[in-house]
């Protein structure tokens, strides 16, 4: 499968997401159908077609026989987590860390740093494991001596995005971009004409044509049975870019700790 790699370069964003879970769940791509991959994938058959064509074979069922064949040859390409070789999980993590510093967008960066500065108040959306970013955004900023919160009960979401006006600043994390939850918040806060930022994985969502600013990093799917093993640290990166545009900016030598 690696020698698949070099022809990344020649897709599209959403070739490459294709290609990378050919890569990551081998296993996983031989029993599924095509109409299977593209939902999990969000995308259309089109796009698992033309993926199959650009890596050299004519349709699905051609590559998924090239995947049986490389796994057959190499057992140690198994599934569960526990069973890969630990490296190929490390040029995941290079490669999401990579192609998000690669189509890094720094005027939306900047953009968003304005945003915080304007805002008197900011409240940060996130449910499941996209709280966490939220978790450690909100309490940098608050440092930073910016008012805001990261709130972990739906009941308080839901009466925090009821409550804010045109003067505040939304930040509304989800990988998929299609939680129902956070597109339910997502619809009271356009309501309110509250400013929103987005910040999701790197497929076409929902939730980023609400946005005002959408920020979008890569992430490669990774699951172990139920378990969303998927790192959110891209997430975690681009909230940091964010914060770290809006001290610097707006902040003295002293207040944000700089020598």
């Amino acid at each position: 499968m690696k020698r698949w790699m070099p022809e990344r370069q020649n897709l599209s964003p959403l070739e490459q997401r294709v290609l990378d879970y050919l890569f990551d769940h081998p296993e996983r791509v031989i029993r599924c159908k095509a109409e299977d991959l593209a939902k999990t994938l969000f995308v259309s058959t089109a796009t698992i077609s033309r993926t199959c064509q650009a890596l050299g074979f004519r349709g699905f069922q051609e590559l998924k026989y090239a995947l049986q064949q490389e796994l057959q040859r190499d057992p140690g390409g198994s599934e569960a987590p526990a069973s890969f070789p630990l490296q190929q999980h490390v040029d995941r993590f290079r490669r999401d860390f990579e192609e998000t510093i690669r189509r890094l967008d720094y005027e939306k960066i900047r953009q968003a740093a304005e945003l915080i500065h304007e805002s008197p108040r900011i409240e940060f959306f996130g449910v499941g494991n996209s709280l966490f970013p939220c978790l450690e955004a909100a309490k940098k900023l608050t440092f930073a001596g910016k008012w805001c919160n990261a709130r972990t009960d739906w009941d308080d979401l839901e009466v925090t995005a009821q409550s804010m006006s045109g003067t505040d600043l939304a930040f509304l994390v989800s990988y998929s971009g299609e939680t129902r939850s956070i597109l339910h918040f997502a619809r009271t806060l356009k309501a309110n004409r509250v400013k929103m930022i987005s910040l999701t994985g790197p497929h076409p969502n929902r939730l980023e044509k609400m946005a005002d600013i959408a920020l979008k990093g890569h992430m490669t799917d990774c699951c172990f049975g139920n378990l969303d093993l998927c790192s959110r640290f891209p997430m975690n990166l681009l909230l940091d870019l964010v914060i770290i545009e809006y001290i610097r900016r707006w902040k003295t030598p002293s207040q944000s700790g700089e020598p």
